[in-house]
């Protein structure tokens, strides 16, 4: 492990110090002989050079990646020996193992468990940490069942996806096909929800306006328990009207 992993890790690159980087200076009134007014430029200064906390983890991943198949008391010695728990900043390293290794793990019906600290044990297909160290020999391994949680989240949308084209198609802006709770595939023709009102006489001398009623016909008939929005994929629409397909028309959109 290189000695100054606590710096590439957690210490950025001092600010403009590569390049000698200037702020440039507050432009100021001036006047020359007839009073004729002229603009100058304050000469400019050097900013001052800085160092930020960074959280750079790219080499710890690395490092770890390269120890995969080493006994993990080994390899946390070796870590140990570089990043004292005495150093602040170090220390902050040393706390990001906990990110990568799932170190407390047992046999649990042939199965490599973890100790999740909310969870209590779970299998490695829910563990969010892509390394562990096994039970049983002590050697750490890599967690081949890791997803990261861009993979994950990308997975779960076109899981979505595949689950709503299974039930749904767009046929145009306004005109839907759907496969409904009777089993059946509709054609659902839908309208724009608009604010439109109507004056109801309330006495003989009083008036009022109302917002003028629509019907969704499919939540209406019972032929789904979806809210609108989930239903048709998007918000302010209601099913104004629907058809049930006949063979030939299902066999011409492929359902």
């Amino acid at each position: 492990m290189r000695k100054d992993m606590a710096k590439v890790i957690v210490e950025r690159p001092r600010h403009n110090s590569q390049h000698g980087h200037f702020t440039p200076g507050r432009a100021r009134a001036l006047t020359d002989d007839d009073d004729a007014p002229l603009r100058a430029r304050v000469k400019p200064t050097r900013q001052e050079k800085t160092k930020n906390l960074n959280e750079h983890l790219g080499p710890l991943k690395r490092y770890l990646e390269g120890q995969v198949g080493r006994p993990w008391d080994k390899v946390y010695s070796e870590i140990s020996a570089h990043l004292k728990a005495t150093n602040p900043v170090q220390q902050h390293v040393r706390d990001h193992l906990d990110d990568f290794v799932a170190v407390k793990t047992r046999m649990e019906n042939g199965r490599v468990m973890s100790q999740h600290k909310y969870l209590g044990p779970v299998p490695l297909d829910q563990e969010w940490r892509r390394f562990y160290v096994h039970p049983r020999t002590g050697l750490l391994r890599k967690n081949a069942q890791w997803r990261s949680w861009n993979a994950k989240r990308k997975d779960a949308r076109a899981a979505a996806e595949k689950a709503l084209h299974a039930r749904m198609r767009v046929v145009s802006s306004h005109v839907q096909l759907h496969r409904l709770d009777d089993g059946g595939w509709w054609e659902v023709t839908l309208k724009d929800i608009v604010d439109e009102r109507r004056t109801v006489r309330v006495s003989d001398s009083r008036t009022t306006t109302v917002p003028k009623p629509w019907v969704d016909v499919v939540i209406s008939a019972g032929l789904s328990a979806r809210a609108p929005e989930e239903l048709y994929g998007r918000g302010g629409v209601y099913a104004a009207r629907k058809r049930a397909l006949g063979k030939k028309e299902k066999k011409a959109h492929g359902l």
